[in-house]
């Protein structure tokens, strides 16, 4: 389809989508109509042996369940160094953070005991400076 867009030309080609007939009828103003649904492509799922509140189950590559009778602790599979690694890095980013934020609060706090004190209230900075001793 050949469009134009501030005097420029172009060629476009609208996605193709596989659309697939479902089986459910519906009957719209007195006339029976078919829904169509789009075909998505399937992800394939882990697979996993997993135990919840002391019932074993697996997911297959499908993404459903499938009861086990009894979990093999031997299956139990510890996290890979890959997923140690990343938890790491994620707990140093999240101590970070939280270390940046008590400085932006301590800072902010600073800044209002300044204020308080060129405007010479007192009861304020006492506020203020208590919320600073809990704070820190």
């Amino acid at each position: 389809m050949k469009l134009c867009y501030r005097g420029v030309e172009y060629d476009y080609t609208p996605p193709v989508l596989e659309v697939t007939e479902s089986e459910v009828l519906g009957c719209y103003r007195g006339r029976p109509c078919n829904f169509s649904y789009v075909r998505h492509i399937p992800f394939p799922q882990p697979v996993a042996a997993m135990k919840f509140r002391g019932h074993a189950y697996q997911t297959n590559s499908h993404g459903s369940l499938e009861p086990l009778a009894q979990m093999p602790e031997a299956e139990v599979v510890p996290p890979t160094p890959a997923y140690r690694s990343m938890t790491q890095a994620r707990r140093q980013l999240l101590k970070e953070a939280t270390r940046i934020h008590q400085d932006n609060i301590r800072r902010s706090l600073e800044h209002r005991m300044a204020i308080a004190r060129s405007q010479g209230n007192d009861g304020l900075l006492h506020q203020l400076e208590e919320e600073l001793h809990q704070f820190a």
